[in-house]
């Protein structure tokens, strides 16, 4: 019986140690080096060019700053240099925030943004296109908030996730146990 309790507790323990691991993995950092594309990111292709916007948070917090990245590039592949850009920033179809000209140099640019409310924004991103039609190419790139207790929720969905299936596996091995000593005492008794 000793073994058993102390198997519900290891049990119980990895649970929580679990669970704790995987609510502190919820956010990824992304780091300031250009050697690839941006991870989390929304891309769309519109002409010659690839345009990428990626958030650090992957999730915006409201009333937090997040850091707005944005990757310029050829279709081929090739970041391109000296791209004016300007953003439009719209919140349930209402205008926020506009960001003026901005040339993006390397191929990225970087700013910080804070979301003041939760909604989806939108972010309309100006290119002018200097290098082929001379036209005003629109991107728009929707990026979503949670409010502060977001984490919270995905720490509960996480452990409900993870919760049936180390259930299902102290049953299982409750289960198997109990077989094998019902069988260990037949073999006994004859």
């Amino acid at each position: 019986m000793r073994k058993l309790n102390r198997l519900y507790l290891l049990v119980l323990f990895s649970i929580i140690l679990g669970n704790l691991l995987l609510a502190s993995s919820c956010q990824i950092f992304i780091k300031d080096i250009y050697a690839h594309q941006l991870f989390n990111s929304s891309g769309q292709k519109i002409g010659k060019y690839y345009v990428q916007v990626a958030t650090d948070p992957e999730i915006p917090t409201t009333g937090e700053y997040t850091k707005i990245m944005m990757r310029i590039s050829i279709t081929d592949g090739p970041e391109i240099s000296d791209v004016p850009i300007s953003i439009d920033i719209t919140r349930n179809g209402q205008d926020i925030d506009k960001i003026p000209r901005i040339v993006v140099t390397n191929g990225h640019h970087e700013f910080d943004y804070k979301f003041l409310e939760p909604g989806n924004y939108v972010f309309y991103v100006y290119l002018q296109d200097i290098y082929f039609s001379g036209k005003t190419i629109t991107y728009s790139f929707n990026i979503s908030t949670l409010n502060p207790f977001g984490y919270i929720f995905y720490s509960l969905i996480s452990f409900a996730v993870v919760t049936p299936f180390v259930v299902m596996a102290i049953i299982f091995f409750t289960n198997r146990r109990r077989k094998k000593k019902i069988q260990a005492n037949k073999s006994v008794e004859k």
